[in-house]
This record gives C-alpha cells, sequence and structure tokens, in this order.
C-alpha cells in the first residue's frame, strides 16, 4: 500500500494539476491529432470531478451482481475516488466484513480507494426477506457520502431432473424432425448445447439449435443417424440428459425395367412368351424403411409359370428338455417333405441325446434330498403345533379355574356379610380397607325420593325398601386412586353415628330392617366432596391409541396410533381441576381463560396426543395474547409452554387456537391452562352468570339470600357452584348466561330491583359492584355476590328481575325470575325478548345425578347433550360427571394413513403438500412445528382427527385434496375407503 501523502504534498500536486489543465486547454492544434475531435463536455466534467477534491466521492468501479458457487462465495469489487471510507451494507442493515487499501493515482495526484467483500452461502441462506439478498457499496467523505448501485447475490445451483427429456425419434430422410430439451431449474439460467455421439454437435444448414435450447434438422441425411444428447451448464453444475436416438431411414425404391426376355423353366429347350424384372435398389429401404410396393415381374399373357422344386428339410431343433432322473437331458426336430422331384426324405436322426454337466447332476441330488426333508419336517411342525396348543388351552383352563377357586375363596360379599363374620386377620391389608364397615349414620333420612343434602359427608343415604341386588359391591381402596382432600372427608365423617328414627337395628346384617332408612359409606374413589369434586376419565390405551372425552365439559385427548409403543398397555387419565387450589396465581395483566386440565402420567410417547380444552376469550377482535401454561402433575409451579406468535422450532408445544376451544398438540402430558393478556386493554372474556336460591318452603326466618355467581364461560366451570349450593340448599334459578367482559378497570354491576309486594331488600343492599380485578384475575371458581331480601308480610309468591352490566357499557343481561312456594320457578322474558322454557325442579341441585335434578326443558344445549349420551357407548356418570372411555374409530386407517404420507409428505414445486394441506385446515399459523416432525402429513392429520368428529368430515377433507388439485390423494381416499364410503 502506497505511503500517505502530506497535507501540503497533496495540495501542491492539486495546484499542479489546476494549472496544467488551463495550460492544456489554450493549447492549438500542434499539440492535438488533427484528426481526432477534441474531448467531450463529458470527459471534461469527469475530469474535473476527479480532480475537485472537494466534490463527492466518484465510483470508478461499482458492485455487479454475482452468484455463490457451493462453498465458494461471491466476491464483490468497488472503487471510488475522493473517499475517506468504503465500505459495503447488504439487505440496507447489516455490516459486512470489508477489506480495503488505497493508493494515489501518479497521473493525476487523485487518492483511491478500493474495497472488497466476501458474500457466503450462509448469509446468502439465513436471509428471508422479501426481495433477494442485495448488497451496496458506500463512499464516505467530508462532504458527504454515496451509493452504489445494488449488486444482487444469489446461490447459483441446477437441478438435477430435466423439465423436458428428447425423445428418441424416426425421420425419413429428407423430412424434417425436432428434438425438444427443457434444462433443469438453475441459478443463473443454464446454457444449452448439444452432443453428436461424444463429439460438441456443429452446426450447419441442416442442423441447428433454437434459442429455446431445442435441436432442429431441417432436412435429415443419412449421416445424421446418431445419439444426440442435451447438455446444460451453468457457473454451479453441468447435467447431460439421457441419448436420443435420431434414426433417418430410407423407404425402398423400384429400378427400371430390365430388357425383355424369353420365358423358359430349367431343362426345358422351348420358351414360350416374354417376361421383365426389376429391383428394390434405386435405393434400397434401410434402417427400417418400407420394402417397395407393386411386383418385381411382368409377362406377357404366353409366358408359362415354372414349377417351384423345394427338397426336404429338417425343422429347427427344440430347446434341451430338463434333465430326467438319469442325469440326461433330449432335444428333438422334424422333417419338412419337399414337393416335385426334389428328396422326399431327410437324411439324420431327429432325436439327440447328451449328458447333463456334473453341477446340475449334483444340484437335482440335492433338491431331491432338500424335498423329502421339507416334507419330513413339515409333518413335524403340524405335530409340534397341535400339541403346543392343546397344552396351552390345558393351561388357561387351569388358570382360570384356579383363579376363579381362589375368588370365591377369598372375596365374600359386602352385602351378605354380617359384622360378627368379618375377621380382618384372614384378609390381606388392602382388603382390610375396603370390606371394613364404618357406616354413616349421622342423618335421619325420610321415606321419600327428596333427599336433602345436610352434611357434606361423603355417603349415600338410600331407602331400604328399594331391592337390594342393584347395590354393587365395593371394590378395593388400590384399584381407584383417591385423591388427600377425599381421604380427609372420609375420615372425618367416619367418626359419626346415625340415629334411625324411632328404630334401633341391633341386627349382625346392614340390611335386615326394611322399613327404615339406612346410609352406607361409598367407597374411596366415589367419595367427592364439593371442595374435590371435577371430571375425571380414565382407560387403557394400546398401541392402536384411544379417546378420552369428558363428555359435558368439552375436553377430550386423542392419543394417536403409534403413540404407545406396540408391546405396552398404558393407563392414561384426564381430568379438570375445578379446586381453587390448583388455579395459577397470575401476573397483574394476565388472566384465566380455561379450566385446569390435568392429563398423565408423564410417560414417554412416539407420537404428539392432541388435548382439546375449552376457552372464554373473544378472539374476533384480535386483540389478545394467547399463552398456555404448563405444570408438571406432582408440582405447583406453572411454567409458560408456548406463546402464540413467539414460537420456535424448540417449541414443544403447539396451540391451534379456534373460536371456542384450543387444540394443545405435545409429546408431553401434565397440566395445562390457557391464559391471556389484552395487547391494546380491548380484549372481551366470556362470564357466565348464575343464579341461586333457596326454596319458598325452606324458609324458616324472613330473610330469603340470592346469590349471583360470575364463572369463566366454559362448560365446566359450574362444577364448584353446583357442589357449594348442594350444600346451601340452593336451586338453580333460570338458565345460566353469557355476558362478554371487556378489559380496561370497569367493575361489574348487578341491580335488583321490580320486587313484588311483601318483599324489600335490605337498607342500600340493592345495588354491588364487583371490582374488575377481582374478575379478571379470580383466585376462585365460585365468585358471587349476594341480595338479602326481606319479608314484611305472608306472601307465597316472589318476582324480582337482576340486571347485570359492565360499568359503561350498554350490553346488559336481565334476569325476571318469578319464584312460588308449589316448587316452581319461571321466567318470563330476557332483555332481548327470548322466552326462556319453564324450569320445574323436583330436588336439590346435582347436576351430575343420572336422574337429573333439573330439567331444562327443551333447551339445545340439554337435547344435543342427551342426544350424545345416547349413542355412546360406554358412557360414565358418577358424581365427578359424565365422562366416555370407549374405544376410539379413527376415521382415517393406519393404511389409508400412510398412504396419504407417503403422496403429501414430499414437497412439491407447486406447493401443493402437506403446507397447502395445513393452510387448507387453517392449522399453519406455525407452520414450521410440522416441518420439525418425522412425517409432517402424519401429524396435520392427527390434529384433523380431534378438531373434524362431524359425520361429513371425510367428505371436506376429500374436497379439499380436489380444491388443491392432488387427485392422488382423492384416489387414495376412494381406493381405500371403497365407493360408497361417502
Amino acid at each position: 500500500m502506497a505511503r500517505p501523502e502530506t497535507p501540503s504534498h497533496g495540495l501542491s500536486l492539486l495546484i499542479l494539476a489546476f494549472f496544467l489543465g488551463i495550460a492544456a486547454t489554450n493549447q492549438d492544434g500542434p499539440y492535438l491529432d488533427d484528426n481526432s475531435p477534441t474531448k467531450s463536455t463529458a470527459d471534461h466534467h469527469d475530469e474535473s470531478l476527479l480532480l475537485n477534491s472537494d466534490s463527492l466521492p466518484i465510483f470508478l468501479e461499482e458492485p455487479q451482481d454475482s452468484y455463490v458457487v457451493k462453498n465458494r462465495p461471491a466476491v464483490l469489487k468497488c472503487r471510488a475516488a475522493h473517499a475517506l471510507k468504503l465500505y459495503f451494507k447488504c439487505n440496507g442493515a447489516k455490516n459486512v466484513e470489508t477489506s480495503k487499501f488505497d493508493f494515489v493515482d501518479p497521473q493525476n495526484g487523485v487518492r483511491i480507494m478500493e474495497a472488497e467483500t466476501n458474500v457466503s452461502r450462509d448469509m446468502v441462506e439465513e436471509f428471508f426477506g422479501k426481495d433477494k439478498f442485495k448488497c451496496e457499496c458506500y463512499a464516505w467523505s467530508g462532504r458527504g457520502s454515496i451509493k452504489s448501485q445494488s449488486a444482487t447475490i444469489d446461490v447459483a445451483y441446477m437441478k438435477k431432473t430435466f423439465e423436458e427429456n428428447p425423445m428418441s425419434t424416426r425421420v425419413e430422410m429428407g423430412h424434417q424432425t425436432e428434438l425438444r430439451c427443457v434444462p433443469p431449474v438453475g441459478v443463473p439460467p443454464p446454457r444449452i448445447y448439444w452432443l453428436q455421439g461424444a463429439q460438441p454437435l456443429q452446426p450447419d444448414t441442416s442442423v441447428l439449435v433454437s434459442t429455446e435450447g431445442h435441436l432442429l434438422i431441417g432436412e435429415a441425411r443419412a449421416q445424421d443417424t446418431n445419439n444426440y444428447t442435451c447438455v446444460a451448464e451453468n457457473i454451479a453444475a453441468k447435467r447431460m440428459a439421457p441419448p436420443a436416438e435420431v434414426i433417418v431411414y430410407v423407404n425402398g425404391g423400384w429400378s427400371p425395367w430390365s430388357p425383355w426376355t424369353e420365358c423358359r423353366c430349367p431343362g426345358a429347350t422351348l420358351s414360350s412368351g416374354k417376361m421383365s424384372t426389376r429391383t428394390c435398389t434405386h435405393p434400397p429401404p434401410s434402417n427400417g424403411g418400407l420394402p417397395c410396393q407393386g411386383l418385381s415381374v411382368r409377362k406377357t399373357k404366353d409366358c408359362i409359370t415354372c414349377p417351384q422344386v423345394e427338397p426336404a428339410r429338417w425343422s429347427q431343433w427344440s430347446e434341451w428338455s430338463h434333465c430326467n432322473s438319469d442325469c440326461l437331458k433330449t432335444r428333438r426336430r422334424q422333417c419338412i417333405l419337399g414337393n416335385g422331384q426334389g428328396r422326399r426324405t431327410c437324411n439324420g436322426k431327429d432325436t439327440q441325446t447328451t449328458s447333463c454337466s456334473s453341477e446340475q447332476c449334483r444340484s437335482m441330488e440335492l433338491s431331491r434330498v432338500r424335498e423329502a426333508n421339507l416334507e419330513n419336517t413339515k409333518n413335524d411342525i403340524a405335530i409340534y403345533i397341535g400339541v403346543t396348543v392343546a397344552v396351552f388351552f390345558v393351561s388357561m383352563l387351569s388358570f382360570f379355574l384356579t383363579r376363579m377357586y381362589w375368588k370365591k375363596n377369598r372375596h365374600q360379599s359386602l352385602y351378605n356379610m354380617a359384622s360378627n363374620d368379618y375377621h380382618p386377620e384372614f384378609f390381606p391389608e388392602q382388603d382390610k380397607k375396603s370390606l371394613s364397615l364404618q357406616p354413616d349414620l349421622t342423618q335421619t333420612v325420610p321415606p321419600c325420593y327428596e333427599y336433602p343434602y345436610t352434611t357434606p359427608a361423603t355417603s349415600v343415604t338410600r331407602s331400604v325398601s328399594e331391592h337390594h341386588y342393584d347395590v354393587p359391591h365395593l371394590t378395593s381402596g388400590s384399584d381407584i386412586q383417591m385423591s388427600p382432600a377425599t381421604s380427609s372427608t372420609l375420615e372425618s365423617s367416619s367418626g359419626k353415628r346415625s340415629q334411625l328414627s324411632g328404630f334401633t337395628n341391633n341386627s349382625d346384617s346392614t340390611y335386615e330392617v326394611a322399613t327404615e332408612s339406612v346410609t352406607l359409606p361409598l367407597p374411596a374413589a366415589y367419595a367427592v366432596t364439593p371442595t374435590t369434586s371435577g371430571n375425571y376419565t380414565s382407560a387403557t390405551v394400546t398401541h392402536s391409541g384411544a379417546f378420552l372425552n369428558l363428555l359435558e365439559s368439552g375436553v377430550s385427548l386423542v392419543v394417536p396410533e403409534g403413540a404407545i409403543s406396540r408391546t405396552k398397555k398404558q393407563e392414561l387419565f384426564l381430568s379438570i381441576l375445578n379446586e381453587d387450589c390448583f388455579r395459577p396465581k397470575l401476573a397483574e395483566n394476565l388472566t384465566q381463560l380455561s379450566p385446569v386440565v390435568s392429563c398423565g402420567p408423564n410417560i414417554s410417547l412416539n407420537k404428539s396426543v392432541v388435548l382439546r380444552i375449552p376457552h372464554c376469550a373473544e378472539l374476533s377482535r384480535n386483540n389478545w395474547s394467547i399463552s398456555v401454561l404448563q405444570s408438571d402433575c406432582s408440582d405447583s409451579q406453572w411454567q409458560n409452554a408456548v406463546t402464540l406468535g413467539q414460537e420456535t422450532i424448540n417449541t414443544s408445544v403447539f396451540c391451534q387456537l379456534d373460536k371456542d376451544a384450543g387444540y394443545l398438540v405435545t409429546d408431553c402430558l401434565s397440566r395445562f391452562v390457557i391464559v391471556g393478556q389484552s395487547t391494546n386493554g380491548m380484549a372481551l372474556k366470556r362470564l357466565k352468570l348464575a343464579v341461586f336460591a333457596p326454596k319458598l318452603c325452606f324458609q324458616s326466618s324472613v330473610d330469603y339470600s340470592i346469590r349471583v355467581y360470575v364463572l369463566e364461560d366454559t362448560d365446566s366451570s359450574m362444577e364448584t357452584v353446583f357442589g357449594q349450593e348442594k350444600r346451601l340448599g340452593g336451586y338453580l334459578l333460570g338458565e345460566p348466561r353469557s355476558i362478554v367482559f371487556q378489559d380496561g378497570g370497569s367493575n361489574l354491576c348487578l341491580t335488583l330491583d321490580n320486587l313484588s309486594e311483601g318483599w324489600k331488600t335490605k337498607p342500600c343492599s340493592n345495588y354491588q359492584e364487583i371490582p374488575f380485578r377481582h374478575l379478571w384475575q379470580a383466585s376462585s371458581n365460585s365468585l358471587h355476590c349476594s341480595f338479602t331480601l326481606e319479608s314484611y308480610e305472608i306472601s307465597r309468591c316472589l318476582n324480582f328481575k337482576i340486571r347485570v352490566n359492565q360499568k359503561g357499557f350498554e350490553y346488559h343481561q336481565t334476569f325476571d325470575i318469578t319464584c312460588k312456594d308449589d316448587s316452581d320457578i319461571s321466567i318470563s322474558k330476557t332483555s332481548s325478548g327470548k322466552v326462556v322454557p319453564k324450569i320445574t325442579i323436583q330436588s336439590e341441585t346435582n347436576r351430575n345425578d343420572t336422574k337429573k335434578m333439573i330439567d331444562f326443558g327443551h333447551s339445545p344445549k340439554s337435547a344435543k347433550f342427551k342426544e350424545e349420551v345416547k349413542m355412546t357407548k360406554n358412557l360414565i356418570v358418577t358424581d365427578r360427571g359424565v365422562s366416555t372411555c370407549d374405544d376410539f374409530n379413527f376415521r382415517l386407517s393406519r393404511q389409508l394413513r400412510k398412504q396419504l404420507c407417503q403422496c403429501l409428505d414430499p414437497p412439491t414445486p407447486r406447493g401443493n403438500d402437506w403446507r397447502m394441506l395445513a393452510h387448507a385446515l387453517s392449522v399453519d399459523r406455525y407452520i414450521n412445528f410440522f416441518a420439525t416432525k418425522p412425517s409432517p402429513t402424519d401429524c396435520i392429520l392427527d390434529l384433523w382427527e380431534a378438531r373434524n368428529r362431524q359425520s361429513n368430515a371425510l367428505t371436506e377433507l376429500k374436497q379439499i385434496f380436489s380444491d388443491m388439485e392432488r387427485f392422488d390423494a382423492v384416489n387414495i381416499l376412494d381406493n381405500c375407503l371403497g365407493p360408497n364410503w361417502l
């Protein structure tokens, strides 16, 4: 690099150059060529710019478009004058490493800087912008900076497969033909040339290459018969298409007729008539050309025809026969007799016999021995199989008989065992717990079917007037899991004793009294208190997969086929945790949008499962930031599993958020809950309103308490409320309703008015407000407020209205309720004018009872639920709710799914592969999650199975394949499902 010039020396050079320029402009013709013109104005301008150090930098060389070839980076060069700093910037933001050097031009003393940078393949491939990867050169001086033209850098490549290969062809001599060749896709576009044989094709007037790269033969010649190879080449690669053969064929042509000659047969002395001949030699047919058409001989009418004499001859030898037992093989031929005076017989033999080779003889002997051994082995195997099957059946029969004998001797029915017959020392420890009789006799129950709930004891009150044989046998406590809260409830209630009204049972048998009511304890698994109640189901899952569904709550778990190893069986559970202690403690700006769902145990899965969790977020305005929190079942610490819109390829949970529910695709079974944060303070969530009150006939005082519950609007949110009201003796007044609640700090207002005569509210108690923070960050599943009414005269009817709205908003819900002492509660109209059917209450509120104490009339939700209950085979109705654990029939069989994955997993140039399927099913919000799976199509179809359980799901899937123009996938559906699957 040149040594930097001192300022004084550079100034003197500039002054000298300035005066030399003036002198040159004042010179006359002797210093110029008489025949050359003077310098143009542009040249003067450029030179003045170079010499003027006070101007902006001037680019002498700008970067040009370049390519990255394999691992060789693209090199960009830039040169500028009057620049103090020269550097490259790519994509408008990124400063790349630049090597630069400068020197002073000895001709004019101008300082010139040069810069050079390397753009690697990783830099280009890691850029995900809409435009291509571009770089510019920036030159800076004290007067300012300028930018060069943009240089585009691409990764040079060329695919291996030609878009269209040349095809072999046949062409008649003198005609034209074309060999089409469309090169592979490549950057930069590949150059096409042809090889004739192994040498480059030399185009001439008859053979040339078009601008598109096709080979054109204008007039085929004999020397044009050859193999032609299309070659595509660019700076990245060179590809050769399969050679195409061009055959130039010639059709035969007749020669001129020969002179006329006399017709004379061989051996004859006299001639009769004349004849003339011609041959097919002008030209002769070649390369499969057509022979000449017509006669090769012409005769006069008196020309006699000579008879043809054919001698006898042998036919071709037949193929050699197989070696016989003597290790010999034979072949034969036939004698074809001649005519005329030729020989009538053939000389020689018509049969030949020869010995087989030694190897063939040995293989034949081995084959005979092998066949004999195989026959003996088959007979032995049949005997062994018969003996094994017999031993197996005898062993199984003995096992079952022994097991039945042990059960009969060890287990005695609880309902047939008197207390003096129970000897704990003869039973195992687990059976002692399940067979110990600890009846809760603390409650005297009148002989009727209306059982008021008075204590939280986990017992079942039963009228002994019913028959005894429908009571199930109590199972061992070790077979069913029990929560600690349930255990404590049982222990607290076991110490109580019941007094039967007017009768004392002194018998050893539990069911010897037929005129009174007794109370038996429930097994531990069925002992559910209001603080621990919830929905629960479990199933034994195999390799075939399963579907765990909590029917009333809208929570389900799809375990796809193959998630469990083929040789294993796993007991899985699914439950909703409605207890307040399981709710996560959220930050100030977060709110819970779904119930806490627990599934487990946490085992290793081969495939992702799909968990459906309902939520109460209004997604129409797109102003939510939704997150999924995850917690280990053995730990209460919540962690953020995923935030929608912030996923990475390392995210273990994918969340597909629909209008009313979220679908979690995860490899880990644990606790999950959906939370949200308002992005602009305008987010909406749905709240559920429910009004409870006691019966008028239950009132022993003049006060009457009305409770209004405000909960998240999900199907499982009423679980805790029903348990709490069961203890209080309350009843649901009308069907629960929904109201939208907006972020922003406004409280929820509740107003009670339009009281009927004879009733009044306590002073200042007809209007209440629930603070915004108590609802947005609720820590309880039974948040409510109470209105207390006073009766100042005897009244058998109570009418009132409750109006609920958010402060500052017009939207509201109104309950118009009429209560009578005949246990009828009716609702006139809602605020929107819709009539709600009459509600009849027969007993205390117990939503999960199989006899349904509350009848919602003909409400659509109730009718839909009843229809689902009717259609489900294995329905479980307990104090924990309604659930199903029946076998789940996947709509797509394993073979059908495998064919669809093989069809849609490979990427296509048009993009109508698994990516378009994800877009059509609206699950492409973060499509990289599926790209990390071994089979993206398989994971998408698992999510489709969970989201689409309607009867026309397969029809819609077929229509999606048709819209994608993937008719091969449509044919796979039709072929595997049959013609009548629709």
